[in-house]
């Protein structure tokens, strides 16, 4: 989940809930109140730009009237304005500026009348015109930002002192003509307020409001000087993802294949209201620059983002309840966009996950500091890979890499287990808890890309191996083209923002226009200029740095990578009885750059190494030995009890978890996941030799060496004919009540299995299997206490599986060769019925 904590400035919100929005422009009146709305950008700009300082020490105002006249000669766009104020003449020179107004930008105003309709202003024939910027009385320290239309409005500075200039209340207000000159308009003179206002020299405040020591919305400590934090929310397994049907593409281990994330993007009615018909670009300039971050070599993969759906609601009712509550939100999304979804992975519109943007502030448990929300590696899970998004800005993007980063099982870069990965890395990747800044070279830290990798390595990412068939193409166009650094703070901070120019921050950090407390501030959420922004003449904003458009070649032309060298095999993960080890190639000859393809093709080779017996441990497997290292965890976890004996429980789990190290409690019956792995060259189960390579059961011969084809044979030696041994086995029944012995199996037996299935049908017919040791202990069902659920027995390092005796067909099964004699017995309860029991097992001829 990522929250928006201040970025080293105060939260601001836009000056209008755009939540409930209408185009409008309608009368005059509208226009001019619009028109105030936008000159209040430029002028905020302006005095943020040119750093008013300390606090206004002397305000006053006059009365004026301008006069306005077009520069004579071949400089025609050039507008003169004069005011003879406070006892001298400001000659204003000013040049037509309406940069700040997008392409497509509309006007809106909170409310939707009954039945009205969104009306649409063409900025270019309605209001570009009227906007100017330039210098007063020739001073290059100067700055002015005016609107002429409706007369003179607006803000001027010049040395020290700010003007603020509008039309004077109750007096009739002209359009006036600014491309006529002065002579030939029918305009007449209008009484207009000039105000002024000299500031002293206190610290400067057109800069960053401090505030924090805001809460962030999980209560973590707060960072100096930081910017978004993102709690993840409800921690899912690293398996969450469903498993694949029968259908799917068989999974390679350690292979870096090419993944495509089909994404279907939806925007609700906030959406909808705010970026009107701009949308559809606006969504698919965020998702390329997301999908940009997944091509970078960090993340040490081959992956594609891919839109196939665009869906816009433009009826609330009708799309997924989106409301503060971000958690709420999200549940409400991924139970709604399933309807939409084809369960056929061959349908083009299919998609892998859906990702929602809305203007609503979403708030978290204790703040409303959350830009996102999503659960943690759901990809593959059609009913829980989904993502909300709040749209910020086009810093969304950043929030949209990150949400779906949680989907691929990246946990925060400041999650415990991600400590030995990352060591020192501070707080400048994508999956940063509280990134300050992004580290461009490395937007992906060392634990995102080992988390995916696992992720995918394990199988859960195999909805991804289809390249879509028609996905929606994304914008190849740099974003900063589309939107300038004015619009990019209008999306963030609000229509009246503009862009605060800061030399020492240029691409690095956008800094915007805002109000505090009545006070002019430039305001930022740490986020760089979008790619492609001027920064300069013949420059553009490249990866937070300035650059000539001539050298974009350089950052535009595509890399593909290619593998470096196989390294030195490392250590063995065993000293004896089968261990692993691993050499691995980096894709690094060359990187890919600029979006170039990621290496695929195996990146890792693995194999068996220290074969030999190990020394008898009094009997104990490896996997025994791993849960007891757990014994003392009963004592943290569960109080005072007595200290819990971990044994290893094979039974109940499932075969995609054989490679987890389940451990049960002795004698209680309550089980855990342990360890999410175990180590290396573990069994994945006592009736197999195959092992455990990072998490994943694969094949191994009875030799204890992968890939091998060697078996054991019915007598238990691995590569032998069945010669060496002789299949005991006989039919036993009792009727007398207690226990009696069925047969005493000899140490060294092998391919035991005990049946015992009740008569005519019934499920319990009063007669029950048991074990008893060489010492008289029972292993099985004594002292009349009955095991009804099936489960694994460990006995000197030998495993019986036992079905439990309320199965219909009462079983215990073992594999392995027995390290000491057990005897069978049948308990006789009740009026039981004659049961009838077989058993079968091979034992060493003699010599």
């Amino acid at each position: 989940m990522q929250p928006k904590v201040p970025l080293g400035s105060r939260k601001q919100k836009p000056c209008s809930d755009m939540g409930d929005v209408q185009r409008a422009a309608r009368s005059r009146g509208s226009l001019s109140a619009h028109m105030l709305l936008l000159l209040l950008a430029s002028i905020t700009m302006l005095l943020c730009a040119r750093g008013a300082h300390g606090r206004p020490t002397e305000e006053d105002e006059e009365l004026v009237l301008p006069s306005l006249e077009r520069a004579p000669g071949h400089d025609s766009t050039t507008t003169r304005l004069r005011l003879d104020a406070f006892g001298q003449q400001l000659h204003l020179k000013l040049q037509p500026d309406s940069g700040f107004l997008a392409p497509g930008f509309t006007l809106q105003t909170v409310g939707r009348s009954p039945g009205s309709e969104a009306q649409h202003l063409d900025p270019t024939g309605d209001l570009a015109h009227c906007f100017y910027s330039g210098t007063v009385n020739g001073d290059p320290g100067s700055a002015a930002a005016l609107s002429l239309c409706e007369g003179v409005r607006g803000a001027f500075y010049l040395q020290g002192e700010e003007f603020f200039i509008q039309p004077a209340p109750g007096v009739a207000t002209e359009r006036l003509a600014p491309a006529v000159p002065e002579e030939e308009s029918s305009a007449r003179p209008q009484f207009h307020i000039l105000r002024r206002r000299r500031r002293g020299s206190g610290g400067a405040k057109c800069g960053v409001m401090d505030d924090e020591t805001l809460p962030t919305s999980d209560s973590r400590p707060e960072s100096q000087n930081t910017r978004n934090q993102w709690p993840v929310r409800d921690p899912t397994p690293q398996d969450a993802g469903k498993p694949s049907g029968p259908g799917s593409i068989r999974k390679k281990r350690f292979v870096s294949s090419p993944r495509y994330v089909e994404t279907m993007l939806v925007a609700d009615q906030s959406m909808a209201d705010f970026h009107g018909s701009g949308l559809k670009h606006y969504l698919l300039t965020l998702f390329s620059v997301a999908a940009r971050f997944y091509k970078h070599p960090s993340i040490r993969n081959s992956i594609s983002l891919v839109v196939v759906k665009i869906l816009v609601i433009y009826e609330e009712q009708k799309g997924p309840e989106v409301t503060s509550n971000a958690a709420l939100t999200l549940r409400n999304f991924c139970n709604w966009q399933k309807q939409h979804n084809s369960p056929s992975d061959r349908d083009p519109e299919h998609y892998d996950t859906a990702i929602l943007f809305t203007r609503q502030d979403l708030c978290g448990s204790h703040t409303c500091d959350t830009l996102g929300m999503a659960d943690v590696g759901t990809v593959c899970d059609p009913s829980r890979s989904c993502s909300v998004i709040e749209d910020d800005g086009l810093q969304a993007a950043f929030t949209t890499a990150h949400e779906l980063g949680h989907v691929f099982n990246m946990p925060h870069d400041d999650a415990k287990h991600c400590a030995s990965l990352n060591g020192v890395t501070g707080d400048s990747h994508l999956m940063a808890s509280m990134l300050s800044s992004l580290d461009h070279s490395q937007p992906w830290s060392p634990c995102s890309a080992y988390m995916v990798t696992s992720f995918l390595d394990n199988g859960h990412g195999e909805c991804l191996m289809d390249k879509p068939q028609n996905p929606i193409k994304l914008p190849s166009d740099l974003p900063g083209t589309l939107y300038d650094a004015n619009r990019q703070c209008q999306f963030t901070f609000g229509e009246e923002s503009k862009h605060c120019p800061d030399a020492a921050s240029t691409c690095t950090t956008l800094w915007c226009t805002g109000t505090s407390g009545g006070l002019l501030v430039c305001q930022t959420k740490h986020f760089p200029w979008a790619d492609g922004t001027s920064c300069g003449e013949g420059k553009w904003c490249v990866s937070g740095k300035c650059v000539n458009k001539t050298d974009m070649k350089h950052f535009a032309t595509p890399v593909h990578g290619s593998w470096g060298p196989w390294g030195p095999w490392g250590d063995c993960s065993r000293t004896c009885g089968g261990g692993v080890q691993y050499t691995m190639r980096e894709c690094d000859n060359p990187v890919p750059k600029n979006g170039g393809k990621y290496c695929e093709g195996k990146r890792v080779r693995y194999r068996s190494c220290n074969i030999e017996d190990c020394p008898d441990n009094n009997g104990k497997t490896f996997r025994e030995e791993q849960c007891e290292a757990h014994n003392e965890f009963s004592k943290a976890s569960f109080g005072n009890e007595p200290t819990v004996e971990w044994t290893p429980k094979y039974a109940g789990v499932s075969p995609k978890d054989r490679c987890k190290l389940t451990c049960e409690a002795k004698g209680i019956g309550y089980f855990f996941v342990l360890q999410p792995k175990v180590v290396d060259g573990t069994p994945c189960s006592p009736d197999s030799t195959s092992v455990c390579v990072q998490g994943q059961c694969v094949k191994a011969g009875c030799d204890r060496i992968i890939d091998s084809k060697k078996k054991f044979d019915k007598c238990g030696v691995c590569g032998g004919n069945g010669s060496t041994c002789k299949k005991m086995s006989g039919i036993v029944t009792s009727t007398r009540p207690g226990y009696h012995d069925i047969v005493t199996i000899p140490a060294g037996a092998t391919n035991i299995e005990v049946k015992h299935r009740n008569q005519r049908g019934s499920r319990n017919n009063g007669s029950f299997l048991a074990i008893r040791a060489a010492d008289g202990t029972y292993i099985l069902n004594g002292n009349f206490t009955l095991s009804t659920l099936e489960q694994d027995l460990t006995y000197k390092g030998t495993v019986l599986r036992y079905s439990g005796s309320s199965a219909a067909l009462e079983r215990i099964r073992s594999f392995s060769p027995l390290k000491e004699p057990l005897t069978i017995q049948v308990l006789m309860v009740g009026h039981a019925l004659r049961p009838k029991i077989k058993f079968t097992y091979f034992k060493k001829k003699k010599k």
